[in-house]
C-alpha cells in the first residue's frame, strides 16, 4: 500500500513509526487475549494456590484424617505456615504467563516483513518457475482480481503479414508486481498481499486475529512461542487443579479445601479455558511444526507448492528462528530474529538499496 508521506505513530503503512494494525476486530481479540492470561493467573494464585499453600494455610503440625474428622477445631486451631512450593509455583506460572504475553506483545507489534515501497527484484534461490504464477490476493474473493504476471518477449506481435519468419524477440526479465499496492511495486517471490495488513508480506502463512497481525518470516518465532507458552500455562493450569482436586480428598491441608462457593466456580471456569485453549494451542502446535519443518506456508499448501521444494528441516528452522547454526537459547526467548546479513536478500527475495545491476532491471506493471 502506498504511503501517503504523512508520518503516524501506529499503523502498517511504511510511514509509521510503530507496527500495529488499527482493525478494530483484530484489537479486540489481542485484548480478549490479555485479559484470559491475566483472569488464569489471579485465579490460580488468589482462588487455588494461596487457600491451597499460602501463609496461612498449610497446618505446621501432622494431623491426621482421623484426628481431624473426629475434633474439626485440631484443623481450625492448629498453628499454620507457607508450603514450600507456593512460591515456586506461583513464580513459575507467572514467568510462563509472561513469556506469553511479551511474545504476543512481539507479534503484534513487529513488521512481519512487509515490503518497503523502494524494494527492488535481487536474485534469489527461490527464483523459480512457480515464482512467476498469478497470486490470489488474500481475502479477496472476487474473480480475476489477482496479481497479473506479465511474460515479456512472448512473440505476441511478432511476425508480418508476409508470412516471412521472423526472429523472436529477447524475453524480458520478468518479475511480478502487486495490483494493490501499485502499478510500480515489486512482489518478491515468496510474498503474499493481505488484505487486512493491506500489504505484501514475505513468507506469509496466514493472518491471526489473536495476534492482530499477519504470521510472516519477521515474526513467526513470536507467534509459535506465543502459542507454546499458553500451551505450557493450560498445561500447568490443569495440572495443578487436578491435584489440588485429589489430595482433598486424601489430605489434611487446612481449613480451606475447595470448599468456598467462589473459588470453587472461578477454578472450574479455569478448567474450560485450560481445556479449550489447550486444545486449541496443541493443534495450532502440530500445525505450525509441519510449516517451519517443511519451510511451507499455510498459502502455498493451498497453492500446492511441493514441501521437498523448498528446503531442509534445518533451514525451514532456521529462517523462522534465526541464525545459522542450530539450537540457541535465544530460540525460546521472544528476542529479537536476526539472520545474517549475507543471507538478508536472499532470505526477503529483495534488497533496498541494491548493489547489483538487479536494480536497473525492468520492473513489468499489471495488464
Amino acid at each position: 500500500m502506498p504511503s501517503n508521506g504523512k508520518p503516524v505513530m501506529f499503523g502498517t503503512t511504511q510511514n509509521a513509526k510503530y507496527w500495529l494494525n488499527p482493525d478494530c476486530c483484530g484489537l479486540f481479540c489481542a485484548g480478549i487475549t490479555w485479559f484470559l492470561h491475566i483472569w488464569a493467573a489471579y485465579t490460580l494464585v488468589v482462588r487455588l494456590l494461596d487457600p491451597w499453600m499460602g501463609p496461612h494455610a498449610v497446618p505446621t503440625v501432622k494431623i491426621s484424617k482421623k484426628d481431624a474428622e473426629a475434633d474439626p477445631l485440631l484443623v481450625a486451631n492448629a498453628p499454620t505456615g507457607r508450603s514450600p512450593l507456593f512460591q515456586f509455583h506461583v513464580m513459575a506460572f507467572l514467568t510462563i504467563m509472561c513469556l506469553a504475553l511479551v511474545s504476543h506483545a512481539k507479534a503484534m507489534m513487529t513488521n512481519p516483513g512487509a515490503v518497503p515501497e523502494e524494494a527492488r527484484p535481487v536474485g534469489t534461490k527461490f527464483d523459480d518457475e512457480t515464482a512467476l504464477e498469478t497470486d490470489q490476493l488474500i481475502g479477496d474473493s472476487k474473480k480475476g482480481d489477482a496479481d497479473i504476471v506479465q511474460r515479456g518477449g512472448g512473440g505476441g506481435g511478432g511476425g508480418g503479414d508476409d508470412g516471412d519468419n521472423v526472429s523472436p524477440k529477447p524475453k524480458r526479465p520478468t518479475h511480478r508486481t502487486c495490483r494493490r499496492c501499485g502499478p510500480n511495486s515489486f512482489k518478491p517471490p515468496r510474498a503474499h498481499h493481505c488484505s487486512i495488513c493491506d500489504r505484501c508480506v514475505v513468507k506469509m502463512d496466514h493472518h491471526c486475529p489473536w495476534v492482530n497481525n499477519c504470521v510472516g518470516l519477521g515474526n513467526h518465532k513470536f507467534f509459535i512461542l506465543f502459542i507454546s507458552y499458553t500451551f505450557l500455562s493450560c498445561v500447568y493450569s490443569l495440572c495443578l487443579v487436578s491435584y489440588r482436586f485429589f489430595t482433598c480428598f486424601n489430605v489434611v491441608r487446612g481449613p480451606s479445601c475447595l470448599n468456598d462457593g467462589g473459588d470453587t466456580l472461578s477454578i472450574l471456569l479455569l478448567c474450560v479455558e485450560g481445556a479449550l485453549f489447550g486444545l486449541f494451542t496443541s493443534c495450532m502446535m502440530l500445525d505450525q511444526w509441519t510449516v517451519v519443518t517443511t519451510n511451507t506456508t499455510q498459502i502455498d499448501r493451498l497453492k500446492g507448492v511441493n514441501d521437498s521444494d523448498n528446503g531442509s528441516t534445518g533451514e525451514g528452522v532456521n529462517e523462522t528462528f534465526g541464525g545459522d547454526r542450530g539450537f540457541t537459547t535465544d530460540w525460546l526467548l521472544p528476542t529479537k530474529v536476526v539472520f545474517p546479513k549475507s543471507l538478508h536478500e536472499d532470505l526477503y527475495g529483495y534488497c533496498v538499496p541494491c548493489k547489483t545491476g538487479d536494480a536497473e532491471t525492468e520492473m513489468l506493471t499489471l495488464v
